[in-house]
């Protein structure tokens, strides 16, 4: 038989495991998200919108590159975690000034690219998306950890 202490004390730790794995993939997927995870994860979802968005819909490829270039701006303001990693000196502050401008040549062309879905002008469009892709893919081999 069970005293009244002992139920309680198994009550307890009944709810203080159940409260470990709902706190367990919390910290998990913040440690997955950082600041510099989102504003990048909002440019991306604005650009893969333009795949479903109709070409003729000129205005709404228009927002998405705005939106696209809003996540790369807040973006600029935070350094990827590799940088952090890296011990202070010249190396540092050189890919720390090359991520800065590879953000700027990023920002940069998604602004043409709202350019040039308000100009409507699909090869403009064209031109835009190259830069974004060719940056884009600079930016993660150079800065992003696989």
């Amino acid at each position: 038989m069970m005293t009244f202490t002992h139920c309680i004390n198994r009550m307890f730790l009944s709810l203080g495991a159940a409260s470990l794995c709902l706190v367990a993939p919390v910290v998990a997927d913040e440690e997955d998200h950082t600041p510099l995870g989102e504003a990048m994860e909002q440019s991306a979802k604005a650009l893969k919108s333009l795949r479903t968005i109709d070409k003729a819909d000129w205005a709404g490829g228009a927002k998405a590159a705005r939106v696209a270039a809003d996540g790369c701006r807040k973006g600029m303001a935070y350094e990827p975690a590799m940088l952090k990693e890296m011990p202070e000196g010249k190396e540092k502050a050189k890919a720390l000034a090359d991520y800065k401008r590879l953000m700027g040549v990023c920002y940069a062309a998604l602004c043409e690219l709202e350019l040039a879905y308000l100009d409507e002008d699909q090869a403009k469009v064209d031109a835009a998306m190259s830069k974004i892709k060719s940056v884009k893919k600079e930016g993660h081999k150079k800065y992003e950890d696989d």
